[in-house]
């Protein structure tokens, strides 16, 4: 009998060692979207944050350069910061997301890969939301400079001192179809009891 609880307990403290806590999904999309949950900080990016999560999401097509919807995506960063974002530190964010994202998807490590520009704007008024461009190296397909459109918005948790950054970007411009697909992705009414 002692044999026997050996074993389970052996096999409960190896299971709760290598079980990964998942992240909760924080976004709310089409269920045909890809997605996958990152946590901070990122091997590729690791000054970006300490801390938090990554959601991303991603139509079916991402990758087939003729489809409407490539490079087309969502993500949403959950993250403690210490300040209110700016346009100086969504581009200091972005910027070291892509560059650290195309150097380690590059596999010509002899290349020194063209830097990310990032430019952001805020909108008028008092709601948090910001359009942009971002010129970034395509190490995934084309080995080209790309631009991104972008808009982000910020949506902050009071209660838990919790942020959440939600991005959206694609090449095609802000009045094609693939933004209305984009603009339905949303963050999650109760993301403040992550």
């Amino acid at each position: 009998m002692a044999k026997h609880w050996l074993i389970l307990l052996l096999a409960c403290s190896f299971s709760s060692v290598f079980a990964q806590q998942q992240e909760p999904y924080m976004l709310v999309a089409d269920s045909l979207w890809g997605k996958e949950i990152f946590r901070f900080p990122l091997p590729f990016a690791p000054k970006l944050a300490d801390n938090g999560f990554e959601d991303a999401r991603f139509p079916k097509n991402w990758s087939n350069q003729t489809s409407p919807h490539y490079w087309s995506y969502v993500f949403a960063w959950y993250l403690t910061l210490n300040e209110e974002p700016s346009e100086k530190m969504l581009e200091l964010y972005i910027k070291r997301y892509f560059d650290g994202l195309m150097n380690a998807v590059n596999k010509d490590k002899e290349l020194t890969l063209t830097e990310t520009t990032v430019l952001f704007i805020k909108q008028s008024g008092d709601s948090p939301e910001y359009v942009g461009k971002i010129k970034v190296y395509n190490a995934f397909h084309t080995k080209m400079m790309m631009t991104l459109n972008v808009l982000a918005e910020l949506h902050y948790c009071e209660a838990k001192n919790k942020t959440v950054l939600l991005f959206r970007f694609s090449p095609s411009n802000f009045n094609s179809e693939i933004w209305e697909d984009l603009k339905k992705i949303k963050v999650r009414e109760d993301f403040c009891t992550f």
